[in-house]
């Protein structure tokens, strides 16, 4: 990673974020399972925008609601227009407004923990508290076509943009 990358990707912002449409899919996964999961997902999503006529309005989002060793409470879901209403398994929702910490990683996720520290850092250093789970965006992945992780970038130039709600 170049030093220019390194310095984007330890930027913390505080942003006043509008409530996000969103079509989801949530449920309880084995952590050996969750990437697995994870693309089962978008492409089930992407599908029903498609069947749909619905184009996403943002890159795809996963929101970890507890995370255990063994299993892991996922939901991983699409920004829609409001009004989009889902069937079966996918679920019309929101990701909430109001005030956010975001940060930006760029690249493999095996070092994704970096910045989930400098978020709780920043949370500790300024006295604030979280107001719900986290969110990571993934902005390399299209969904409003058939995903397909041959066309992906390589993991080292990924984009992923974490979103933490603040009280």
């Amino acid at each position: 990673m170049s030093d220019a990358e390194q310095d984007r990707e330890v930027v913390l912002l505080v942003e006043d974020r509008e409530p996000q449409p969103v079509l989801s899919i949530s449920a309880t996964v084995a952590v050996a399972r969750l990437a697995q999961a994870q693309g089962e997902r978008i492409s089930e999503l992407s599908r029903f925008l498609r069947a749909r006529g619905l184009a996403p309005v943002g890159a795809p989002f996963v929101r970890y609601h507890v995370f255990g060793e063994m299993e892991t409470d996922v939901e991983l879901g699409v920004p829609v227009a409001a009004g989009a209403s889902g069937q079966g398994r996918i679920e019309a929702g929101a990701l909430p407004g109001g005030a956010a910490i975001t940060t930006w990683h760029l690249g493999v996720h095996d070092r994704l923990g970096e910045a989930y520290e400098r978020l709780n850092a920043w949370l500790e250093a300024s006295g604030r508290e979280a107001a719900g789970p986290a969110w990571e965006v993934y902005w390399w992945i299209d969904v409003s076509e058939a995903p397909d992780s041959s066309s992906w970038p390589a993991p080292t130039d990924w984009r992923t943009e974490l979103v933490w709600p603040i009280a």
